[in-house]
């Protein structure tokens, strides 16, 4: 009896084990086969009719045909047209089952067609699979509405696509409404700056495109936020077809003065919404010794006074209050020098010819890779007011070379130009001696500098012939060449015709970017749009082109409103 009791009870235990073991495996995920690509789908047998009329429910049950999880609500879920107090209804989750509900204060507009759109914020629990083009359809009157308006949103500059993006659609057509009231329509940008309004009724609208962070009041701060709009209404009729291109922009501020940073002795940095050309700077004491320096929309103005005292900077119509900061300890830590002296100075650039640097590696050295028909920049960390060249050593095969030329770049000061005739794959050695750079301050570098030169070789070198089409005459235009994000040329071209032709003949060889910019203000540069003022901002055309190859020529046409490259090449 024992016995047998022993062996039921020894049974009894593994059977319980491996029925816990099989519940446990159950619970997991598959370990093998195939991989669950299929998005979750609404069970219609079950759920809440979709585009249905005359809706007067409070409660909207979509159940699925697997388990789902919601996520990022915020962001992913928008009802248009809105709802009166509140951005969206309650939308809960259980199991398998997503349920909305309207409260009280969710007062449904009569004869109205509502559409729910989920984005995203539905996947399957194991994969993550998004619910694919989830939108629940209704209407409070006899009929849904039937009309569509799709477009794209990319950048105004880059011309890259938006992301989440919101694109609203006003039956209120002033232009105040972005900021007092909700539209009537309005979706997101997807990931390729796409967005798809259904369901809407005949009208006129005005359109308007703007940045507002998820769960946002769907009003425009016009500040921070990117804005863009069609230049005309949007009309809708049975027949007509609703496809918008709009490019967005920060909006173009009030000119004015909205940063100043005085926290050092001998600068104060002026910031300003916009070019600066018209402030004129005056120091309330007589002859101070200042250099006023601009750098885009910023002024630096640099000083130096002998007895520091308080006083203040008359900047337009600005007045700024400069402390009274203590000289002495701040030139105890300021040193002049090169302001490219960083960590890995010595590492040559793109692959030009790279001199050996000197034995002992003591003095602060740097190896640059030179264009041939380029002047040699060395930046400064303030500006240079005065070269001794008695305390310049430059040669070439260790023969001293006296036929070079230096100056303060009228436009950065802080930068010394250096003009020679250089030769194609020569290497030079340029030593400063101490003593040899003065700045505004009257202070001398102290240090031994050198500057191990490479001149690119002919045979690195490639040439672009760049035929644009389809320009303005009349029209100012702005041409640059970028390599990677660095701006590698730029011209501005004044059209005489509709094409004209530039030659590039020496670029080192890599794949350029062209950038066209319709310069309709003749400013030389671009400018932003202006919202208020019904002002897009300037076109900008951009292409990438083949790769350049050394030694090559590379032949582009490329017209203005239209991106097209016409490729061909012929041996230098």
């Amino acid at each position: 009896m024992n016995l047998l009791f022993a062996y039921f009870r020894k049974y009894t235990v593994f059977a319980l084990l491996a029925s816990m073991l099989w519940a446990c495996a159950r619970q997991g995920s598959p370990t093998g086969g195939p991989k669950d690509a299929d998005p979750p789908r609404v069970d219609t047998s079950i759920s809440t009719r979709n585009f249905s009329t005359r809706f007067s429910a409070r409660r909207i049950e979509l159940v699925f045909n697997e388990w789902v999880t919601l996520n990022d609500v915020g962001a992913q879920v928008v009802i248009s047209p809105p709802l009166k107090n509140r951005p969206r209804p309650d939308i809960t989750l259980k199991g398998k089952k997503v349920v909305i509900e309207f409260d009280d204060k969710d007062t449904l507009r009569p004869n109205t067609t509502y559409t729910i759109n989920f984005g995203s914020a539905i996947k399957d629990l194991h994969e993550g699979n998004p619910a694919k083009d989830l939108r629940f359809v209704f209407s409070t009157g006899d009929y849904l509405d039937s009309l569509t308006v799709r477009g794209g949103i990319v950048d105004a500059f880059t011309g890259e696509p938006v992301e989440n993006v919101s694109v609203m659609l006003y039956d209120n057509l002033r232009d105040s409404v972005v900021r007092k009231e909700k539209p009537y329509y309005f979706a997101r940008t997807d990931k390729s700056g796409q967005f798809d309004i259904r369901n809407i009724r005949e009208g006129r609208f005005k359109v308007v495109v703007f940045e507002d962070p998820a769960g946002g009041d769907l009003k425009w701060d016009g500040q921070n936020e990117r804005i863009g709009f069609p230049d005309s209404l949007l009309t809708l009729t049975d027949s007509s077809k609703g496809l918008l291109q709009i490019k967005l922009f920060k909006n173009q501020p009030a000119f004015r003065l909205f940063d100043k940073k005085t926290l050092r002795f001998g600068l104060v940095k002026l910031a300003y919404t916009g070019p600066p050309d018209s402030i004129r700077i005056q120091p309330e004491i007589p002859d101070l010794k200042y250099f006023v320096e601009k750098v885009q929309d910023t002024l630096l103005v640099w000083y130096d006074m002998p007895e520091p005292a308080g006083w203040k900077l008359l900047a337009g119509p600005d007045t700024v209050e400069v402390r009274n900061l203590p000289r002495d300890d701040f030139f105890k830590n300021y040193k002049f020098g090169p302001s490219d002296l960083g960590p890995g100075a010595g590492a040559g650039k793109r692959g030009g010819p790279q001199p050996a640097a000197p034995a002992g590696g003591s003095r602060p050295v740097k190896n640059v890779s030179q264009h041939p028909e380029k002047p040699l920049y060395i930046p400064f960390n303030a500006p240079v007011s005065a070269t001794d060249t008695s305390k310049w050593v430059f040669e070439s095969d260790s023969v001293r070379i006296r036929d070079f030329s230096v100056r303060p770049d009228s436009a950065l000061p802080r930068n010394l130009v250096v003009s020679h005739k250089w030769k194609p794959g020569k290497s030079y050695r340029l030593t400063l001696l101490p003593g040899a750079v003065t700045d505004f301050y009257n202070i001398a570098v102290a240090d031994t500098l050198e500057r191990l030169i490479g001149v690119y070789a002919e045979k690195q070198l490639g040439g672009l012939n760049l035929t644009l089409q389809s320009l303005i005459p009349g029209t100012r235009y702005v041409v640059q060449l970028l390599n990677g994000s660095a701006l590698e040329e730029e011209r501005l071209v004044e059209a005489v015709t509709a094409e004209q032709k530039l030659l590039f003949p020496k670029l080192l060889a890599a794949t350029y970017t062209a950038r066209l910019i319709e310069d309709r203000n003749g400013n030389g540069r671009w400018d932003t749009g202006d919202y208020f003022a019904r002002r897009q901002p300037e076109p900008v055309f951009t292409k990438k082109l083949d790769p350049l190859r050394a030694n090559w020529e590379l032949e582009v046409t490329m017209q203005a409103g239209v991106e097209e490259i016409k490729k061909g090449g012929k041996k230098n």
